[in-house]
């Protein structure tokens, strides 16, 4: 709790918004599955591309920037039940990006791209991004008596720049009410951008997180290599 509070007397910025535009050279583009307890096939034109998809596993495609994805579905694993789509798909081409797939405020599902912060941290910052994906209210991040993140609606993201270590204590709540959900425990790397998503719903108990770490490098250090994973 002692870090915690230390680092939000510390934040640098706090964004809200679709997604933070922050360009790198190199194009990455992840796919992140963030419905949780339903195991997918994403095809596309009607051909299965990805089969046996899993809540919070994530598929690099970065070999599609810049290019229109046609007839983009996402089906119930091993059937034809179409649970998004068909879209087109116009992945991004350029920046560093996380396509996903979440439910909106209404619990239906919807699919989402959001622009991750490559810029370096300050020397032993980390970066926290908090984004929320999930079929619930808007919340506040709540930290003891302080709440560094207010009124996060479905679709909104977060930063907060933070001293690296153990973030605990953590909570959520409904914009302007108590708070219900503790957030997991988590460690932040200098020079990473840690990325939260809340996913699932208040609704059927599912409600969890998944994150993403990306390596951005340290001012006045080199700029580490992107990497994604699950949480």
């Amino acid at each position: 709790m002692k870090r915690v509070l230390a680092g939000i007397a510390a934040v640098a910025a706090v964004a809200l918004s679709g997604g933070t535009a922050n360009a790198q050279d190199a194009t990455t583009v992840t796919l992140l599955h963030g419905i949780p307890g339903v195991t997918v096939d994403v095809a596309v034109g009607g051909d299965v591309l990805l089969p046996g998809f899993e809540p919070g596993a994530t598929q690099d495609l970065s070999a599609f920037a810049g290019t229109s994805l046609t007839g983009v579905e996402v089906l119930a694993a091993g059937t034809e039940d179409v649970v998004i789509g068909p879209i087109d798909l116009d992945v991004p081409a350029s920046g560093n990006w996380t396509v996903m797939a979440h439910l909106d405020a209404d619990g239906a599902p919807a699919i989402a791209a959001f622009e991750n912060n490559t810029e370096p941290t300050a020397d032993g910052e980390g970066r926290l991004t908090v984004r929320h994906t999930a079929a619930a209210p808007a919340v506040d991040l709540v930290v003891g008596d302080a709440r560094p993140i207010e009124g996060a609606a479905n679709g909104d993201s977060a930063e907060l720049e933070l001293p690296a270590g153990e973030i605990a204590g953590a909570q959520l709540a409904p914009a302007g009410g108590d708070p219900i959900i503790d957030v997991p425990t988590i460690n932040l790397v200098a020079g990473t951008n840690l990325i939260a998503y809340a996913v699932g719903s208040l609704d059927d108990d599912s409600f969890t997180f998944y994150t993403q770490e990306i390596e951005v490098g340290s001012e006045g250090g080199d700029e580490g290599d992107d990497a994604a994973e699950e949480g």
